[in-house]
C-alpha cells in the first residue's frame, strides 16, 4: 500500500491521517493512469465532475454560474480559479507534467483556501528542488486520434544541487499537440481549406531555485508558464458532415480559435522555528486570454431550417 504525503491542512501528513476526504494522485500515479490533465483524474474522483467548455471543476454538485468561483484552484500556494462572469469565462487549468501530485480536496475549504472553495480545493503541488540528489524525468508519447490527426508530446525535467546541502534547482519543459479531426471547407464549393483544422498545440516551462542559508530557514523563487492554443473548436457541421463514416466538417468562415496563456513567478519562504513555523508566499499571476469567439451559424442553420420545414 502506497502511504502519500499531502499538505491539505499546510502541513506534510500522511494522507490517511488527515480527518478530510481527498483524493491524492503522485506522479508515479498519474503516469499509470496516463492523465492528460483534470478531466482525466475527475474519472477516478467520487463526486467531481468537470465541464470541458468552461473548465470549470464541481465537487458534491456544489456549482455556480455568476458570482464567485466553488471550487479553488492552486499551483502550490496560488489560487488561479476564475471569478464566474457569464458569457466567454472559463478556468484555465495546468497541465498535468512534473508534478509531485495533485490532491483533490472535498467538502468546504474556506478555512484555508478561502471564499472561493466552498465545494472543494483542487492543488496542484510542483517538485521542490533537491539540495542532496539529482534526478532528471522525461516522458514522449505518440498516438492517435480516431478519424483524424496524431498527437505527439515529449517534456523533460532535471534538478539537484548546485550547492550540496545550501543551493538547489529544479526545470521542466514539455509540449504536447492534440491531432485535430473537423475539416474547414468552404461551405459554397465543398472545398477542404484546412484539415483537422481543431488541433491543440500545448507548452509548458517551469524553473525554481532552493536557497537554504540555514537549517530552519528555506527560500523558493520560481517561475510557471504555459501556453494552450486551440486552432478551431470542436463543433462542426451535421448537415456536412458524416459521423458513422468518421467524416466531420465545419464551414463556419472564420477560425473559432481558443488562445490562452500564463505566468506565474512566485517567491516561497519557509522559516521552522520549532513551535511555531512561518510561511510566506509571494506572487504574481498574469493571465492573457483571447475572448472566445462566438458564431450564430449553426443556430441561424437550424432557425432558416424550421422555418423551411413549415413552408415559411
Amino acid at each position: 500500500i502506497q502511504l502519500v504525503t499531502v499538505t491539505a491542512t499546510r502541513r506534510a501528513e500522511l494522507q490517511n491521517k488527515v480527518p478530510q476526504s481527498i483524493s491524492a494522485f503522485t506522479s508515479e500515479k498519474i503516469d499509470q493512469l496516463d492523465a492528460k490533465s483534470i478531466a482525466y483524474l475527475v474519472r477516478f474522483t467520487p463526486v467531481v465532475s468537470f465541464d470541458p467548455v468552461t473548465k470549470n471543476v464541481s465537487i458534491r454538485g456544489v456549482n455556480s454560474t455568476a458570482g464567485d468561483a466553488t471550487t479553488g484552484i492552486y499551483i502550490d500556494d496560488t489560487p488561479i480559479q476564475l471569478r464566474e462572469l457569464g458569457f466567454g469565462s472559463d478556468n484555465t487549468l495546468p497541465a498535468i507534467f512534473d508534478l509531485e501530485r495533485v490532491e483533490i480536496l472535498r467538502g468546504p475549504q474556506g478555512t484555508l483556501f478561502g471564499a472561493g472553495s466552498e465545494g472543494g480545493t483542487v492543488r496542484y503541488i510542483t517538485p521542490a528542488p533537491s539540495l542532496t540528489d539529482f534526478s532528471v524525468y522525461g516522458k514522449t508519447e505518440f498516438s492517435t486520434t480516431a478519424d483524424g490527426a496524431p498527437n505527439y508530446e515529449g517534456g523533460f525535467a532535471v534538478g539537484g544541487p548546485i550547492v550540496e546541502d545550501t543551493l538547489g534547482f529544479r526545470i521542466s519543459a514539455w509540449g504536447r499537440r492534440d491531432g485535430g479531426w473537423i475539416d474547414k471547407v468552404d461551405y459554397m464549393t465543398g472545398a477542404t481549406l484546412q484539415s483537422d483544422s481543431n488541433y491543440v498545440n500545448t507548452y509548458v516551462v517551469r524553473g525554481a531555485i532552493l536557497w537554504q542559508p540555514m537549517a530552519s530557514l528555506a527560500i523558493t523563487p520560481s517561475i510557471y508558464y504555459q501556453n494552450r492554443n486551440q486552432n478551431n473548436i470542436d463543433q462542426y457541421w451535421v448537415g456536412l458532415s458524416s459521423p458513422n463514416h468518421g467524416v466531420y466538417k465545419t464551414a463556419t468562415p472564420e477560425n473559432m480559435a481558443d488562445k490562452d496563456h500564463f505566468v506565474l513567478p512566485a517567491l516561497k519562504a519557509d522559516w521552522n522555528l520549532g513551535k511555531v513555523e512561518l510561511i510566506s508566499n509571494t506572487s504574481y499571476f498574469d493571465r492573457r486570454e483571447l475572448v472566445q469567439d462566438y458564431s450564430g451559424t449553426l443556430y441561424n442553420l437550424s432557425y432558416f431550417q424550421q422555418s423551411v420545414d413549415f413552408g415559411l
